[in-house]
Parts: C-alpha cells; structure tokens; sequence
C-alpha cells in the first residue's frame, strides 16, 4: 500500500472509531498531505493538463517508508526555515503526524511511530483575551424588546451556554434538548473526541430556553426532545459562523471592543471561575480539557493580573 492508502484509512478512523468532527479530520488531513507533498517534493499548485495530472499523480506516489524520522525532520526544519511558519503552526502539522504515527503502531503496520521523538517548538507564552466580570454583569445588557426576533433571543441562550456552563460553540451547535436535565441543572455535553462530560447550568439559562422553545414553535421548528436546540428554519442545525457572528453582535452591542468570540465567553467563563476561588481541577473538568496543562493558563493570567496591580499600587515595586 502506498501512504496515501494508509492515510485514507487513518482519517475513516478517526471519523468512525475516534468520533473526531469533520473540522478536525480535515485539519489533519491538510496536515498529512502537506507532509506527504513536502517529502515528495511536490508543489501545491493544481495541475491545468492530463498530462500534468498524470505527472503529478506519479511524482506525489510515496511508499509507508517514507514516513520516517528523518523525513519527520526535515519537514519539520523546512516548515520553520524556509515558510518560516509560527511554532503553533509547527505544532498542529507535527501533531497530526504524531497521531498519525500512533495510528500505525496500534494496527501493527510500524513497530516504531516515526514522529514520536520528534520535539514540538516552544510555543511562546501568550495570555488569553478575556472579558471582565463587570463587563459581563446582567445589567450590562439592554432589555430585549417585547416582541424579540429569534436571533436576540438565539444570541442570550448561547451566553448562558457558554459564559454560563463554559460549552465550546460546536458543542452548542450539536447540543439536543434531551441532552439538557433542567429538573437537576445539569447539561449533558459531548465534547472533543466524543468525550461526554457533565457541567452545571445557571437559572438565567433555563428562563432563556423556555423564552427560546416557544419562539421555536412559534417559528414553525416544532422541536422534538432528540433534536437540535439551534434548530435553523429549515430544519437543519444551525452552522457554526451563523452561532459565531450571534455572539460577536451580541458582544459589540454591549460596548466589548476586543476580540468578541465565543471562545472569548469561554476564556471568560474559566477566569472568573478560578478568580472567585473554584479549584483548578473542577475547572478542568468543567472545561473538558484532558490536560491540566491547558486550563493552568488561566493561572497564569490571574497571577500576570496580580503583578500587573502590584507594580501600580505598592509604593516599592
């Protein structure tokens, strides 16, 4: 079998047995075709005749030894040096041929997975863009008129998701309404690599459901208990730019002039958390992380905030 054949069947792996979402299938497929042009010394661009796509289709063929060590090196010397590509960059190619490596030790094609040695760069530390809790208070937000559109109504429910219960947007995207035990306030959350995880929810939440619901039905989605909560007019879910662009109006409309995305909400959600005492681990769970490593940013952020308000008020610093 020639790489590409045992690359096919590493991504129907990871979307039959690990679950992975189509986004992240597809990044690591770039990934490892980025890898496998690199090694084959193909360019990107699209052949224009039959006979250049025959040379290309010959000159891109490249054997499972090709995937070695070696190889893993230098793709990954010729990403930094000559695309001079930002170490997160580096680290999410070099991550899905990582996967990828252990994909075939597991099925016993390799003995060694070739990219395992291979160091990731140091990423530079970077603290997360985040919102204050006075710029998130109830009293910052306009009353919504007294016959509200389904979209400002759509924009206060996926708040509460987020800020609220701290759901990344494509776990909002696919969340249904059994998924939702309102009775013990709890949601039911299937996150990255169709992990589940249970996360608490707030009052305010359950008042914007029962709002949102009735807007539904009074829309014509007539919602059942196994379908999406952000059901779209023609009964499919909403997409993830349509969720995305509720929340950066929604953010701009109460005067929030840096970066206003879900994943800021997010960002949000865990400092305060961590500000007003909750314990790390609970976080993290909370969040859906698998490392502890990533939710400890936000440690980080409350200490650079600490030595931020030591420098301008202690009389020696």
């Amino acid at each position: 079998m020639l790489l590409d054949e045992y690359i096919q069947n590493f991504l129907i792996y990871l979307q039959t047995q690990r679950r992975y979402s189509e986004r992240t299938i597809d990044t690591y497929r770039k990934s490892l075709e980025k890898y496998r042009s690199n090694i084959t010394g193909n360019g990107t661009r699209s052949p224009n005749t039959p006979q250049e796509t025959a040379a290309k289709t010959t000159s891109c063929t490249a054997a499972l030894e090709d995937f070695s060590e070696m190889n893993v090196k230098k793709f990954v010397w010729d990403l930094k040096i000559k695309q001079k590509l930002a170490p997160a960059s580096i680290c999410e190619h070099l991550a899905a041929l990582k996967s990828f490596g252990k994909y075939l030790v597991r099925s016993k094609i390799l003995q060694k997975n070739p990219a395992e040695t291979v160091p990731m760069p140091k990423r530079p530390k970077r603290l997360v863009s985040f919102l204050g809790q006075k710029d998130l208070a109830e009293e910052k937000f306009p009353e919504l008129p007294e016959n509200p559109t389904l979209k400002q109504i759509r924009a206060r429910l996926l708040l509460e998701l987020i800020y609220g219960s701290g759901l990344r947007i494509s776990e909002c995207q696919s969340l249904s309404w059994n998924q939702l035990q309102i009775k013990e306030r709890l949601v039911r959350v299937i996150g990255k690599g169709n992990k589940e995880r249970i996360v608490p929810i707030t009052d305010t939440l359950i008042s914007w459901l029962e709002q949102f619901r009735a807007a539904e039905i009074e829309a014509g989605h007539a919602p059942s208990i196994t379908s999406p909560v952000f059901l779209s007019e023609d009964g499919k879910p909403y997409d993830v730019r349509t969720l995305r662009s509720d929340i950066h109006d929604l953010l701009r409309e109460i005067g929030w002039e840096g970066k206003a995305s879900p994943h800021v909400l997010r960002h949000s959600f865990a400092t305060h958390l961590l500000e007003n005492g909750a314990a790390i681990m609970s976080v993290k769970e909370m969040l859906g992380h698998s490392n502890i490593s990533t939710t400890q940013i936000y440690t980080h952020v409350n200490a650079e905030r600490l030595r931020e308000a030591f420098k301008k008020t202690h009389p020696r610093a």
